[in-house]
C-alpha cells in the first residue's frame, strides 16, 4: 500500500464526491449490450463540474471499466480529461490491477506493485483507500497485509478523522446474487477497526444501489452506480436483474472542528426547478 505523506490538519469544510461502478466500455461498446455506459459517465462528470462548492476531491470507488482492457482504460482516461477535480481512483471486481495501474501511472499515490490500497490527505481528513478485488474472481477480501496496514494508518492519525474508502461493501445486503460476490473478510475488519474511533464512515460501491448500515460503530454507505442499478430482489430464489433506474452520485460534506459527515444522494441530469420553496 502506498502511504502518502501527511501534512498537518487544518480545519474547514472538506467535500467528497464519490461516484461508482462506471463501467466504461471501449468505443462504441454498450455495458451489458445495453446501455451507453460511457456517455452516462459523461453526464455523471458534466454534473460533478458543476457542483458547489467545488469537491476538494472526486473518489471513483471501483468498477471503473466493464472488462478491464487497455482499450476500456484508455477511454477512462479521455472521458476523465473533462473533469475539472482532482480525483482517485479504486479498483473493482471488473478492473485489472496492471492495467488500471498502467493507466494511472502518473498518479503518485497509487503503489507501483501489489494491491492498490493508498492514503492521502484531504483537507482535515485522511482517506483510506482499500484494494477489495482478487485478481480473476469477484468477490471480495482484504488480506492480512493490508489490514495490518490499515490499523497502522489508524494508529497512526488517531487524532483525525479518516475515511475508508473500499469497492465491496462489508455486510450483507440481503440480495442473494450480491452476497455470493460480497466481502469475505468482514469480521477481520470490523476487529480492526473496533481498536480505532477514528473512523467517520466507510465508503463502498460494487452493489449498485444506495444502501446505509453500520460495522460496529461505524456507518457504512454505497453509491448508486451511473449506469444501471440492481434490483432490490431479496426472496431466496431471486433472478438478477437490473433496472434504469435514474444513475446517482453521492456528495460527503464535513464541516470541520471533528464534526462528522453529512452524506447527500445526487441524482444524475438536468430537472425542472428550480421552484419556489416557502
Amino acid at each position: 500500500p502506498r502511504t502518502c505523506p501527511s501534512k498537518p490538519p487544518e480545519s474547514r469544510v472538506t467535500v467528497i464526491a464519490q461516484v461508482s461502478d462506471i463501467h466504461v466500455r471501449s468505443h462504441g461498446a454498450l455495458y451489458q449490450d445495453a446501455v451507453d455506459s460511457n456517455a452516462m459517465f459523461s453526464a455523471a462528470v458534466d454534473s460533478l463540474n458543476r457542483v458547489r462548492p467545488k469537491p476538494d476531491l472526486v473518489v471513483i470507488s471501483g468498477d471503473l471499466t466493464d472488462e478491464g482492457t487497455a482499450a476500456e482504460y484508455l477511454k477512462l482516461r479521455e472521458l476523465l480529461g473533462a473533469l475539472k477535480h482532482p480525483f482517485v481512483v479504486l479498483p473493482g471486481n471488473h478492473d485489472n490491477r496492471d492495467r488500471l495501474r498502467a493507466a494511472f501511472s502518473d498518479h503518485a499515490w497509487l503503489p507501483k506493485e501489489g494491491a492498490l490500497s493508498f492514503a492521502i490527505d484531504v483537507g482535515e481528513l485522511r482517506l483510506v483507500a482499500l484494494d477489495t478485488s482478487v485478481p480473476g474472481l469477484h468477490h471480495g477480501e482484504l488480506d492480512a497485509n493490508t489490514l495490518t496496514w490499515l490499523d497502522t494508518e489508524l494508529s497512526r492519525h488517531r487524532d483525525r478523522p479518516v475515511v475508508v474508502v473500499m469497492h465491496h461493501p462489508p455486510f450483507m445486503t440481503g440480495i442473494p446474487y450480491l452476497d455470493v460476490y460480497g466481502l469475505r473478510s468482514t469480521d477481520a475488519l470490523a476487529k480492526v477497526l473496533a481498536r480505532h474511533d477514528n473512523v467517520d464512515r466507510i465508503l463502498a460501491g460494487h452493489v449498485h444501489r444506495s444502501m446505509q448500515t453500520r460495522l460496529g460503530n461505524v456507518p457504512v454507505l454505497t453509491c448508486p452506480s451511473t449506469t444501471t442499478q440492481i434490483a432490490l430482489r431479496v426472496e431466496a430464489d431471486a433472478e438478477p436483474a437490473s433496472y434504469l433506474e435514474p444513475p446517482a452520485y453521492l456528495l460527503h460534506r464535513w464541516a470541520g472542528h471533528g464534526q462528522p459527515a453529512v452524506s447527500h444522494l445526487c441524482y444524475i441530469g438536468l430537472f425542472e426547478g428550480p421552484l419556489p420553496f416557502a
